[in-house]
């Protein structure tokens, strides 16, 4: 019966990886060639001279730059930036009063 069982489970496992995605979350990125290098995620990766603008004139700059930008969150000072990569997601490192202080990069 354990046999049975792992292959069941293999063949779910199976399914996750190849699916594009999961409400909403891409599962499998697989790399894309932009300007000569591969990269996870087409088009422009990080917007440094937006430091020091505010977050909304960021954020409508970001995804007028990178149509595939679908999420962009704000994070505050000590907020810790989660460790998964995910294509379309944008932080932005603000302040108090809103302003990004640290370059916006995809994941």
């Amino acid at each position: 019966m354990e046999g049975k069982s792992m292959l069941k489970l293999s063949h779910v496992l199976a399914f996750l990886l190849l699916a594009s995605r999961i409400d909403g979350i891409e599962v499998l990125q697989l790399p894309v060639e932009n300007d000569g290098e591969f990269v996870l995620c087409p088009g422009k990766q990080s917007w440094p001279e937006l430091v020091g603008k505010p977050a909304e004139y960021a954020k409508q700059i970001i995804q007028k730059e990178n149509p595939i930008v679908h999420d962009v969150r704000h994070l505050f000072s000590g907020m810790p930036k989660p460790l998964s990569y995910i294509c379309g997601r944008v932080f932005l490192a603000v302040n108090f009063k809103l302003i990004v202080r640290v370059t916006p990069s995809m994941g």
